[in-house]
């Protein structure tokens, strides 16, 4: 059926692409203008209107002011019939108020009977598919044509999904189903099957939902529309038996065991790297990881590795921060027997030579040491290395992924960092944004982590919307680390079935985090940055215990650390047990 009536907007679509508005609106030989009550904008117009106010059919319509006047608008408002000539052409127009829209009936004068029965029964109509809608309001709806062309999305997805509703908008479900987004599509289903379904769907985040969908079928008995409405599974377990009638049971087991994909997130920012991850993993480029600690980019370096052709052969990471400096060169490149006192017989291979054929992940590429540097970059630039102690050549087929929480382009400027091997490893850059820069996701990562320490501690226990609120507003120094580890002390510590924000440490309270530094007098500089240092100290030492970890979120060394504690004589949470 070719469309009569143009129709702006994405929630009115959903509601006027009902079969039953179709029918309706083109089979109507008067105008209808659907507009918000509001604005008066537009959001509806059939042909038969446009004609009666002669209007461009190719021409967008506006708003009804661009064609009632003030007076005339106000007089339909109140429930007159207006008898008006537009364009020289008398007309009557009557309107029907409905929640927050209006519709406006425009007919010549002999109809006004056929008028009134037309208005009530659009009303009527309209007051159904509210209540549906009403009934539905805490869960998603999606709309595809019958193609899988996803027309519509509401915006609850986001919460199940960890996508924004307009990421979906203009996709194909068969594509975000690729994705991973949601396995089982049901719209697919539907889609091949030409018929109702219901299925268990398991999305990104790890969220198990109930979705059930059916088709709109034209006259010929081709699918039109697809319409499909998602609840949680927790509130559907009424409705299991019919699951299990449906034959899906097996389906959400094989579901269930599915590895999920790691990178929960919402954030515009998040996604781009994302996307760009799926374009680069294929290929062998080198990737160079830039990130506060904590932020993920070992997560990321492993999702560029699972979407590559390597994906089956070796993941070798390589902290060059953690191995002693004596000892790095025979570590990385590997050594022959005999070639320093204390050598294995048989001599070792190195960890760069392990990771041939698959990935080398460089963490902490700036603790490098200088003169590895350059055996380094020989390496990236040969694809080939020589044993400590030997002479063969060996042909290397590694793709290097990097990571560094430092400024790479200050530490080449500071001499710390070879400018040639920053320039061959910073082919393709990744820079990820710390937590206090991507709050939006704070809710989705709680409660991911959330439900996997519950399952791996056997617990069930809820997390209250007051304590996410808290979560949410505190600025996480320690990123994405520092909330994986404040959620799993939550699961083991609280007491009772409900954490709730009274459950949370002091720090998440009140107005203390509110203010990263609250000043109260004027005092010394020095004083006062000493006291800062102190108190920041100490409370690394009381969140994490050690003062490795309290070194790694305060982004300094851990002599620097042990050297303060010595000064202000602090103690860890080790010490003082």
């Amino acid at each position: 059926m070719e469309k009569e009536f143009e129709l702006k907007g994405s929630a009115e679509k959903a509601i006027v692409e009902n079969r039953l508005y179709v029918g309706l609106i083109c089979g109507c030989s008067d105008g209808l203008i659907l507009c918000e009550k509001k604005s008066f904008k537009i959001l509806m117009i059939n042909n038969n209107a446009k004609m009666l106010l002669d209007l461009d059919p190719a021409e967008k319509a506006g708003s009804v002011k661009s064609i009632l006047k003030s007076e005339e608008l106000g007089r339909l408002m109140e429930g007159e019939l207006l008898n008006t000539e537009i364009n020289g052409m008398p007309v009557k127009i009557n309107c029907a108020v409905e929640e927050d829209y209006i519709w406006f009936f425009i007919v010549d004068f002999t109809d006004v009977i056929r008028v009134e029965n037309l208005s009530q029964k659009t009303l009527e109509l309209n007051r159904e598919l509210i209540s549906v809608f009403n009934e539905y309001g805490d869960d998603t709806l999606m709309v595809t044509d019958g193609k899988g062309n996803i027309e519509f999305a509401g915006e609850k997805i986001s919460q199940t999904c960890g996508v924004s509703s307009n990421y979906f908008v203009g996709k194909n479900v068969y594509d975000v189903e690729r994705e991973g987004i949601f396995v089982p599509s049901v719209s697919v289903k539907v889609l091949e099957s030409k018929q109702s379904q219901v299925v268990i769907q398991r999305t990104r985040i790890g969220e198990e939902l109930v979705s059930v969908s059916a088709p709109v079928l034209n006259k010929d008995g081709e699918i039109e529309k697809v319409i499909s409405v998602t609840r949680d599974y927790s509130t559907q377990m009424k409705i299991s038996k019919m699951i299990a009638e449906l034959g899906e049971s097996e389906a959400f087991d094989n579901i269930l065991r599915e590895k999920e994909d790691k990178i929960v997130t919402c954030n515009d920012t998040m996604f781009e790297i994302k996307t760009l991850v799926k374009m680069i993993a294929p290929t062998k480029a080198t990737v160079l990881i830039n990130g506060e600690t904590g932020t993920g980019k070992e997560v990321i370096a492993r999702y560029i590795y699972s979407l590559s052709d390597r994906k089956n052969q070796p993941f070798v990471k390589v902290n060059c921060g953690t191995i002693s400096p004596s000892i790095v060169e025979s570590e990385l490149f590997g050594y022959e027997e005999g070639s320093f006192t204390g050598a294995n017989k048989g001599g070792k291979i190195g960890l760069v030579e392990a990771a041939s054929g698959g990935t080398l992940f460089l963490d902490e590429i700036s603790e490098l040491p200088i003169e590895q540097q350059v055996k380094l970059l020989h390496v990236l630039q040969e694809k080939m290395l020589i044993r400590v102690g030997g002479t063969q050549e060996i042909d290397l087929d590694i793709r290097v992924i990097a990571a560094t929480n430092k400024d790479l382009e200050e530490q080449v400027a500071l001499g710390n960092f070879r400018e040639d091997l920053y320039y061959r490893l910073n082919v393709i850059p990744i820079s990820i944004p710390p937590l206090r820069e991507r709050k939006e996701d704070v809710p989705l990562l709680s409660k991911h982590f959330f439900k996997r320490f519950c399952a791996a501690y056997n617990k069930e226990m809820q997390l209250s919307n007051n304590a996410i609120s808290a979560l949410e507003e505190y600025p996480w120094p320690g990123n994405i680390r520092q909330l994986e580890n404040t959620i799993e002390r939550l699961v083991l510590t609280t007491p009772k079935p409900t954490i709730t924000i009274d459950d949370l440490p002091p720090v998440f309270k009140g107005e203390e985090f509110q203010k990263k530094v609250k000043v109260n007098q004027i005092t010394r500089l020095d004083a006062a940055i000493e006291e800062l240092e102190k108190d920041l100290i100490k409370m690394a030492l009381d969140e994490y215990g050690t003062t490795v970890k309290a070194a790694e979120v305060l982004g300094v060394n851990q002599s620097t650390v042990s050297r303060k504690i010595a000064q202000y004589g602090l103690k860890s949470r080790m010490d003082k047990s």
